[in-house]
């Protein structure tokens, strides 16, 4: 894989730095290609050459800032028992909140692809931890996707004020492992 040039990284981080500025100010649908711009201080054709437009940007930040690495501690389980579960839900949670935090006025963009990648990462973490631990099986992919779905619902359950954090490992605990 060829290294990309750091001035081509750095631009695209400052295109992604200007636009999380401008998402806590604007709402996103009156933020437009200008305004990036602007605050990136570079040029429309510097913005294209790396986005397609501003929904391209959303879900590069989606999918590259907000939930790049968010199941990273989980991965590094050796089994799935109460604290994978417990990162998990926590993981999850805390990602509701930054984005509440950090893109209050464009969460109705954010929110849905952000869901689906979560519960994406979450299935792949889990179905690679299945199979470390009783070898590749078709199964453990229907099995990871059930069990992530589930765990994200409780999270939120317990963003929502639904459900306690202490209950819901409780429950999903022992759900998932017996």
């Amino acid at each position: 894989m060829k290294k990309q040039d750091p001035r081509i990284q750095r631009t695209r981080q400052n295109i992604i730095n200007g636009f999380m500025r401008l998402i806590k100010q604007k709402d996103f649908s009156d933020i437009s290609i200008a305004d990036i711009t602007q605050e990136a201080e570079i040029n429309r054709s510097t913005f294209y050459y790396h986005f397609m437009d501003k929904y391209d940007l959303i879900d590069v930040i989606q999918r590259e800032v907000l939930t790049k690495e968010i199941f990273k501690e989980v991965a590094l389980q050796e089994v799935i028992d109460e604290q994978t579960i417990i990162m998990s839900l926590q993981a999850i949670m805390n990602s509701q909140t930054n984005l509440a935090l950090h893109c209050q006025r464009a969460v109705k963009e954010f929110k849905p692809k952000m869901d689906y990648e979560i519960k994406q990462r979450l299935t792949e973490t889990l179905q690679t931890l299945l199979d470390n631990e009783h070898g590749a099986k078709e199964e453990h992919y229907l099995l990871a996707t059930f069990w992530s779905w589930g765990i994200y619902g409780v999270a939120i359950a317990c963003v929502e004020g639904k459900e306690t954090l202490h209950t819901a490992v409780n429950r999903l605990t022992t759900m998932i492992l017996s």
